[in-house]
């Protein structure tokens, strides 16, 4: 159980402590090169996604469906998201898993269930963010993750792949309202090579773009999708783009039983507010908007913290991080996102390792939620 809960949280570890094989020097485009681009349609569909919640550990695990780890959507849970006050959902998708890789096709039954919950998202009046989420080959051919080194030619091949199956999900998915749905290209890239995730990143943006013409896409940058990291992507001039950042910082709490010490409340604490304000100058400064007082629209992907009753420490030992820190560290972050003009993603809903906002099973929201989040 421990194991799959840290595949399907893919962080067991700081991912910038984590990667393998060594990272390259980030070429960062230079302040001569910037362009100011008009992000407005970017913009108001961030605007749209607002506050939301991750559904989780559904159709990103890897069984045949939703319920590979116990913790699959139910048609109910929309309504409970949206009465809570959420504007949008995220659903994270493993597209690969079923995949046929001779005619580079997804899962119909897959794709069918994933549309199916999208449906039930937009008639809930929740926007939907849909992303590749654990593409655990392409990840470890290009170098990252444990025991993984770059291979050429699988990389080039399991590219080619997630390429063409993105062809696939954006042409299918395009049907839905350009204002309702998101398409994020790929969750927490961890090939230790900048450049190599700026080229997939542009070579995805591309295909998907042809697909979906008026779809917003959602971009994320390498050592798993840290905020900072903007500076290492080439992003197109396209104002129909959201650049998003995931944030758990500090680790030592965020994580306490996922690779890191039960100490309780002792290692709680929280940076949001200066740490959001730092990355959104960073994205100010790269890619300023031709308004001349805001950015690229940015999104916190995923932020969350493992703790009260339904924390691992509870059976590993140790103290667990409190309901009440739990719920202080996420309306923190919460906060420091609206106050910077992000959109949010709590991560997750139910059933999450510890990081639940929800009890799925008492059918009530755990103390604190959606409280910390909804303020």
């Amino acid at each position: 159980m421990i194991k799959k809960i840290l595949s399907a949280m893919a962080i067991g570890c700081a991912f910038w402590a984590c990667d393998s094989g060594s990272a390259t020097v980030p070429t960062a485009p230079t302040t001569s090169t910037v362009v100011p681009v008009d992000y407005t349609l970017g913009r108001t569909m961030n605007a749209v996604l607002g506050r939301g919640i991750n559904l989780g550990n559904s159709w990103d695990s890897d069984g045949s469906d939703d319920s590979g780890w116990g913790n699959p959507i139910r048609d109910t849970d929309f309504a409970v998201i949206k009465a809570a006050g959420f504007n949008s959902v995220r659903i994270p998708v493993r597209w690969q898993n079923g995949s046929d890789y001779t005619n580079h096709t997804v899962n119909p039954d897959r794709l069918a269930g994933v549309i199916e919950d999208i449906n039930l998202a937009i008639a809930n009046g929740l926007a939907v963010v849909v992303n590749f989420h654990h593409y655990v080959e392409l990840n470890c051919a290009g170098g990252g993750g444990d025991g993984c080194s770059y291979n050429a030619t699988e990389y080039e091949a399991e590219k080619a792949h997630f390429l063409a199956l993105w062809a696939q999900v954006a042409t299918a998915l395009n049907t839905f309202p350009d204002n309702m749905l998101v398409l994020e290209i790929l969750n927490e890239p961890i090939m230790p090579n900048a450049d190599r995730v700026d080229q997939l990143m542009n070579d995805a943006y591309k295909v998907i773009r042809a697909a979906a013409p008026g779809k917003t896409i959602m971009f994320e940058a390498y050592h798993a999708a840290k905020f900072a990291d903007i500076t290492t992507l080439h992003l197109p001039q396209d104002g129909n783009i959201i650049f998003s950042g995931h944030y758990y910082e500090p680790y030592t709490y965020s994580h306490s039983g996922h690779g890191y010490a039960c100490k309780g409340d002792a290692t709680l604490i929280s940076t949001a507010a200066n740490d959001l304000a730092y990355y959104r100058s960073l994205a100010y400064k790269y890619y300023p908007d031709v308004n001349g007082v805001s950015q690229i629209p940015l999104n916190m992907g995923e932020f969350g913290v493992a703790g009260g009753d339904t924390s691992p420490c509870q059976w590993q030992g140790g103290d667990a991080p409190s309901a009440s820190g739990k719920a202080y560290w996420a309306s923190s972050a919460a906060k420091a996102a609206i106050d910077n003009g992000m959109s949010f993603h709590y991560w997750g809903f139910g059933q999450t390792g510890g990081f639940d906002a929800y009890d799925v099973s008492g059918e009530n929201w755990l103390e604190g939620f959606p409280q910390a989040l909804i303020f």
